[in-house]
């Protein structure tokens, strides 16, 4: 039987081949025929066209705003921004510097909220930003994500969500969100935070309200949240104290939240905009301890696409300008600065702090390393962000105890590639990097940042700026700068 089987499947296979082998270049010829002779719009050409100015991303846009007729949100940050952290490079120690050994300890510790009666010193400059339990992240996600940073010594951000117990109780640092929601407002949680944040506004959504559906949130966490069964949790568009319907400014909820807590550094957290440098006079005024900025690659779960591709400024410019604006207004030594959105590996982290960042928040990145044990749970039928996100249907389960692992294991990974990198630029603690161990590798970065221009020495830089430079055609080699 399985002999007359594969000689009938054989012989089938042959006669295939043979009427492919006549009929497809007949098939082929007149395709095209038709693609060259016949209108465009008469012939699949229309969609390689069509795809080439209307990128797939846009369609898929478009085609979910045709079905629904409702606000198309994207839970992932913005990768519209055309100057990053790429367009720089690390100075090597080599023989002009010369590198440390390898046998050299190496100190990543930093101290945010210097100024701060409590101030807060954790094992490297990173820390999680804050992704909302109920609203954004599973309790299971939040609980490994707790555990860790906790391994790790850096801080956890509560994010936008109901406080907790658990995972203050698993976090090392615990840095409390304050701010646009009537939720975690009892001194008693507010006094359990290492640090609170003021949060006016991120990266993907800079200062406008939210406002959920009432079936968005489970029954436990509106009771968290001290919402009525039928009540919509609601992030306002501007802070308050009382009365959301009554805005009080940055100075008075600062001046609130000292007055309730034991000296505990106060930030303020911003999407960063082109009027940053004024936001910035305001949260000066107000005497926060830190500024965390988020740039425009920051992501949220809620995010309207126009938001986040449309709105702000890229980390790398806001985190120039705001060093600038610090350092010509003789405030540096006054707060510590902090940056998130888009980081993703230990290169970037270091260039951060090199720009002038005491910390970088990590927050995309950090879901996925808790989700790497069991991203074989979720694909190829779902996306890996189901075995976290609260609104995933289905509810993919996630380990906490195996997340947290991972996290862990992903932050160990970093704290050793930024150690073999400040040894290699000859640093032994991180607080010695600044703008001299970078290069721009773009006239324009180098510009931006401050960073020297790694087209040529600096040297001859310096030189050309004294001389004036040199236009095509004019005869000044008497007078040029030799190289070398």
């Amino acid at each position: 039987m399985f002999a007359t089987v594969l000689i009938a499947a054989v012989i089938a296979g042959f006669v295939i081949l043979v009427v492919l082998a006549l009929v497809l270049p007949y098939f082929v010829r007149r395709s095209i025929h038709i693609l060259l002779t016949r209108p465009m719009s008469d012939t699949l050409a229309e969609l390689y066209v069509s795809m080439r100015s209307t990128p797939p991303i846009d369609f898929l846009y478009s085609s979910l705003r045709a079905n629904s007729g409702k606000v198309v949100i994207r839970p992932m940050g913005s990768a519209r921004p055309v100057h990053g952290f790429d367009d720089l490079a690390f100075v090597p120690a080599q023989l002009a510097r010369r590198p440390v050994l390898e046998s050299e300890p190496v100190d990543l510790s930093v101290t945010l909220g210097r100024r701060a009666k409590k101030p807060l010193t954790i094992a490297m400059p990173l820390y999680i930003s804050g992704m909302a339990y109920g609203l954004a992240l599973t309790k299971e996600a939040r609980l490994a994500l707790a555990k860790g940073s906790g391994l790790s010594r850096i801080p956890l951000n509560s994010g936008q969500g109901p406080f907790l117990p658990e995972e203050r109780q698993l976090a090392s640092h615990y840095v409390l969100q304050f701010g646009r929601w009537t939720w975690n407002r009892d001194p008693e949680i507010l006094r359990q935070a290492d640090m609170i944040e003021v949060q006016v506004g991120q990266g993907a959504m800079p200062g406008n309200a939210v406002i959920a559906t009432p079936d968005e949130v489970s029954d436990d966490i509106k009771r968290m949240m001290h919402l009525k069964p039928g009540e919509a949790p609601i992030i306002h568009a501007d802070l308050f104290l009382d009365d959301p319907k009554h805005p009080r400014v940055l100075a008075d909820v600062v001046a609130y939240l000292r007055s309730v807590t034991d000296g505990v550094p106060i930030a303020l957290k911003m999407g960063a905009g082109d009027d940053l440098e004024r936001d910035l006079d305001v949260a000066l005024d107000a005497k926060v301890d830190v500024i965390v900025i988020d740039g425009t690659e920051g992501a949220t779960g809620n995010a309207p696409i126009t938001l986040s591709d449309h709105f702000g400024i890229p980390s790398l410019m806001a985190l120039a300008r705001a060093v600038r604006h610090l350092e010509v207004t003789h405030t540096r030594d006054d707060v510590d600065l902090l940056v998130s959105g888009g980081f993703r590996e230990p290169g970037d982290f270091l260039k951060a702090y090199a720009m002038g960042a005491n910390a970088v928040g990590l927050g995309t990145i950090a879901m996925f390393a808790i989700a790497h044990y069991q991203i074989t749970t979720a694909v190829p039928f779902y996306p890996p962000t189901d075995l976290v996100f609260y609104r995933a249907r289905p509810k993919l389960p996630l380990d906490p105890e195996k997340g947290a692992q991972g996290l862990h294991n992903f932050l160990e990974s970093c704290r050793q590639e930024m150690e073999i990198s400040l040894r290699t630029m000859g640093h032994t603690r991180i607080t010695d990097l600044s703008r001299r161990d970078l290069s721009a590798l773009d006239p324009v970065v180098a510009k931006i940042t401050g960073c020297h221009y790694a087209g040529y020495p600096p040297e001859t830089r310096k030189r050309l700026e004294i001389l004036g430079g040199t236009r095509r055609g004019e005869n000044k080699t008497a007078h040029a700068p030799r190289l070398g």
